[in-house]
């Protein structure tokens, strides 16, 4: 990159030239017209993916204007990215001295955005006159070009600061020379063979084979690196603290090499970006793999367990619960789970760790590589994805559920090639609840027997910046792109609504499926008319299996306005079922499910809004006991587990062993196994008893 500055008495102008396209110079200037400006811009952002939201929740363009003065600005001010029509958005006022004003510049709503390929933006005066001209560069995604000193210094590529100084701004590498190649593919080797890095004559490599970033202070490559079983290495990630309860195994983790390199010109000091490969050595010695997909996830280290940004860590959120208790010297050990504060309120521990917080600002950058579980071990899909902490009561558990996303600023290809169906933008790696790890997905692929709809899953063991992460099941996510694939529903044409909130077809979809439900909790149904109005809205006899599976497996985490998710073709549709969290399930075959359902009230028992109905509750009564005679029998229940036993069994009792209790054994996981097949045994009469018991009743 060439900077080269003039300046007089009147004017400041920053030449840029060849800052981000190879294939030409370029050149982007900042001018200011007053030596001393009182209004300045002070930070533009043109892609901003996760910077930070606007007051709608939305990721918009935004120009930051700031007050050096200690005077209140009333004037009229303008903002455009023309010339020629400098009075494009006018500025509120007042503006308070020292105030950094951000304006949003949400798409379609306002006269103009910050072209991503580059543009000049004008802040002028009422009078026409321009005070203030940044001419902006192509950059990359949530990076700002922002002065280097608030209100009159240079522009550069910062980390965005919007509404405060820049001062905090970290400098951002725009353009990069050439990243060193590997003489070796990602994927699965012998002991002893030798990578091989290579980078321009005049650049020196540095690389790291620990996961952390490499830097001119890492190992800088002189000759061939010899790979050999990483296992043999002291656990690194597997020690952090991720929340006050969690024991570190005891024991060192499997583990893949994971070689990240940067090259560095000798004259220029110019960087490469990091580029990183994941080579599993030795791994044909240990057949707990072998029936299982691999997955390895690379990150920053500090995306993960940093402080400041780390989604897997502790963090500032759990300080802040230390400050709020008043437990800030306590030794940690000392630290409560939970205290009632000043207003009687109990404030729960678990909720303050940085695993906590949602949105896209705890999306991270991270590099996937998955392998088949085929003998080969073939690579079947490498990108760079984003990353989210995942679910609810998974967020404060030592094993989390991760919610993976590809997107066009990561890579150009922007959908999994290792999903379920082509397009597919967002699957999940989910960790199970319970020590029958893979429960919740066994019990997804039986209602999905049943006709209601459900996410596919399969077996895939994490890797995570190298370390053995446990195994998880990969599953599909209700995205557009799922009830597209599956039941032939455009986008244009769905109506999801999870908990009450439409996720597609927004309000309207929200009002239909109101008047749905509550057709069914509080209509006489025993009236044609209005029995035909919810007949033309649900599906009932969807309605009539998804509560039978409800009941027969116990499901207690759930209520009218949580764990629920309804979708239909939004012209002349009828509202479906689909499963979600079932987690907690299946505990104790005696349980009344039924009654616990009916003390939550009509809209949680919706089968009770129908007993008025001539004839439905023997159609209820029939169905149950056909479920309980096919899918549901405990002989098509004991057959299935069998075979997801056979499949699941050694990377369950070693994620267990990895997570919760080093000493679980096999002889620990026949117990839990045990204890869910007898619950499939005995709850068909249970369920079929209450619900005789509630038909009588009602």
């Amino acid at each position: 990159m060439i900077f080269k500055f003039f300046s007089d008495s009147r004017k400041r102008i920053v030449v840029f030239m060849g800052l981000l396209t190879a294939s030409a110079a370029t050149l982007f200037y900042c001018e200011q017209k007053d030596d001393d400006p009182a209004l300045s811009i002070n930070e533009i952002c043109g892609s901003n993916f996760s910077v930070a939201a606007d007051e709608n929740g939305e990721y918009s363009d935004y120009i930051e204007i700031y007050n050096s003065s200690d005077q209140e600005i009333v004037e009229d001010y303008y903002l455009s990215d023309s010339k020629k029509k400098l009075k494009k958005l006018k500025i509120a006022t007042p503006i308070a001295p020292g105030e950094y004003r951000i304006i949003w510049l949400p798409g379609g709503h306002a006269p103009f955005n910050v072209d991503k390929q580059g543009e000049t933006i004008y802040l002028s005066t009422g009078s026409g006159r321009v005070i203030d001209a940044i001419a902006m560069p192509l950059l990359p995604y949530d990076v700002s070009f922002a002065r280097n000193s608030d209100g009159v210094g240079e522009f550069a590529p910062f980390t965005g600061t919007p509404g405060q100084s820049n001062k905090s701004a970290e400098s951002v590498e725009v353009r990069h020379i050439k990243s060193p190649e590997f003489s070796l593919e990602d994927g699965f080797y012998e002991e002893g063979i030798e990578l091989k890095l290579s980078a321009g004559l005049f650049d020196s490599i540095y690389y790291t084979d620990d996961g952390s970033e490499p830097t001119e202070k890492s190992m800088q490559y002189k000759k061939p690196i010899k790979l050999y079983d990483a296992s043999t290495k002291n656990n690194i990630y597997a020690n952090e603290i991720m929340y006050p309860t969690y024991e570190a195994p005891n024991y060192k983790v499997d583990k893949a090499n994971v070689i990240k390199a940067i090259a560095v010109n000798k004259i220029t000091g110019e960087k490469s970006e990091v580029v990183n490969h994941v080579y599993f050595v030795g791994f044909d010695k240990k057949p707990q793999y072998d029936n299982v997909e691999i997955m390895s996830l690379v990150f920053d280290p500090d995306s993960l367990f940093g402080y400041d940004k780390g989604i897997y860590a502790m963090g500032k959120k759990y300080d802040e619960y230390k400050k709020l208790g008043g437990f800030t010297d306590f030794p940690e050990e000392e630290v409560p789970g939970y205290f009632i504060d000043e207003n009687g309120e109990q404030i729960d521990r678990f909720y303050y760790t940085n695993s906590n917080y949602e949105g896209r600002e705890w999306e991270r950058r991270g590099t996937m590589t998955f392998f088949r579980d085929d003998a080969d071990r073939s690579l079947l899909d490498k990108k760079d994805i984003g990353v989210r902490i995942a679910g609810e009561s998974t967020r404060f558990v030592y094993q989390k559920s991760l919610n993976l996303f590809t997107r066009s600023i990561y890579s150009e290809d922007s959908s999994f090639n290792c999903g379920f169906y082509d397009g597919e933008k967002k699957i999940r790696l989910r960790k199970g609840d319970g020590r029958i790890i893979y429960k919740e997905a066994f019990l997804h692929s039986v209602l999905e027997d049943m006709g209601i709809a459900g996410w596919e899953s399969r077996p895939c063991v994490l890797f995570l910046n190298g370390e053995y992460w446990g195994l998880y099941t990969l599953r599909e996510q209700y995205e557009a792109k799922y009830f597209e694939y599956h039941f032939g529903i455009p986008q244009s044409n769905l109506y999801v609504v999870k908990n009450t909130d439409a996720e597609y077809g927004g309000f309207v979809a929200e009002r239909d499926y109101t008047a749905a439900i509550e057709g069914l909790a509080y209509y006489d149904l025993s009236d044609d008319e209005k029995y035909d109005l919810v007949d033309s809205s649900v599906d009932l006899d969807n309605m009539v299996d998804y509560y039978s599976a409800l009941l027969f497996f116990n499901d207690v985490d759930i209520d009218p306005d949580h764990n629920q998710l309804l979708y239909k073709e939004a012209k002349d549709g009828k509202w479906k079922w689909a499963a979600y969290d079932l987690d907690v399930t299946c505990e104790v075959p005696e349980f009344d499910t039924v009654l616990y359902y009916r003390e939550m009230g009509e809209k949680m028992y919706l089968p009770g809004g129908l007993y008025a109905r001539e004839g439905f509750k023997d159609k209820f009564r029939a169905r149950v006991k056909e479920l309980t005679d096919t899918e549901l029998s405990y002989e098509s229940l004991h057959a299935k587990l069998m075979e997801w036993d056979s499949v699941y069994r050694e990377q369950n009792i070693e994620t267990i062993r990895r997570f919760e209790d080093s000493s679980y054994s096999e002889e620990d996981y026949e117990k839990d196994l045990a204890e869910l097949d007898n619950f499939f045994k005995e709850r068909g009469e249970y369920i079929k008893g209450y619900l005789e018991e509630d038909m009588a009743n009602y």
